[in-house]
C-alpha cells in the first residue's frame, strides 16, 4: 500500500506515540473510520507510550514542580 506523505507522517507520528508499527497504527485508524468503530473492539490494543513510558490521557501530567513539591511535603513529615 502507498500512502500519501502527509499521511505516511501522520501515521508514522501516531505509531510513534502509541509504541507500536505503523501498520497497527493504520489499522486503528481504518477500524475508528468504520461504523461502531468508536466502540471498544474486541482486540484491546496496548496502552499508548512515549519515550518508553505508559501515558494516560485525562491524567494530570507529573512536573518538575509536581515532584519538587512532593519531595516538600515528604521532607515536612
Amino acid at each position: 500500500m502507498n500512502l500519501e506523505p502527509d499521511l505516511y507522517a501522520l501515521a508514522k507520528s501516531l505509531a510513534k506515540a502509541e509504541d507500536c508499527t505503523i501498520s497497527a497504527a493504520v489499522n486503528r485508524l481504518l477500524r475508528r473510520s468504520l461504523p461502531g468503530g468508536t466502540k471498544e473492539s474486541s482486540r484491546r490494543s496496548p496502552p499508548p507510550k512515549r519515550n518508553g513510558f505508559v501515558i494516560s490521557s485525562g491524567r494530570q501530567p507529573i512536573t518538575a514542580d509536581t515532584v519538587r513539591q512532593i519531595e516538600v511535603e515528604d521532607d515536612e513529615e
